[in-house]
């Protein structure tokens, strides 16, 4: 009885120790954008973005004429600013937007089976406002919750 006890116990032990299911949680940082409208603050999709890294290696194109409510907008974690063009369609005119974010990475070890990443802490923003409203920050902390932490609020037109 006492072996078999031992026993039991002892593959008990090995089955809970081993995991098959490894990691199973996003494992980029990387911030999630939203669109709005400036003048009620709801939520919108814009048509005919391109967004386009500035000083990014290979080609840093995130979107081209797509049609989005978000978009991710990657950082590197080897530099302390990353900065994005946006390109819209205003009233049949083509604009484009700057956005840059300065940030610090920091290392952070998820687990065993996830391994080490990055989350970043954006420190400020600049923008230009040719077809831009604002930029707001909801939570400078990005991690890998896909959460929205930037809002780009643009105004709206109605066509005459």
């Amino acid at each position: 009885m006492k072996k078999t006890a031992i026993a039991i116990f002892a593959a008990l032990t090995v089955l809970a120790g081993c995991n098959t299911l490894g990691c199973l949680d996003n494992q980029s940082a990387i911030p999630l954008a939203a669109f709005y409208d400036s003048s009620t603050g709801k939520a919108i999709g814009v048509n005919g973005l391109s967004v386009k890294g500035v000083g990014a290696p290979h080609d840093s194109t995130l979107l081209s004429g797509s049609t989005v409510k978000q978009v991710y907008l990657p950082m590197r974690s080897t530099a302390t600013s990353t900065e994005w063009t946006f390109s819209f369609e205003v009233l049949g005119i083509s604009v484009v937007d700057t956005i840059a974010f300065s940030y610090v990475s920091e290392p952070f070890f998820a687990s065993e089976d996830c391994g080490a990443m990055y989350n970043y802490r954006i420190t400020s923003c600049r923008y230009t406002t040719n077809a831009l409203d604002s930029v707001v920050i909801a939570d400078s902390l990005i991690t890998n919750a896909d959460a929205v932490k930037i809002k780009i609020y643009i105004p709206t037109y109605d066509a005459p």
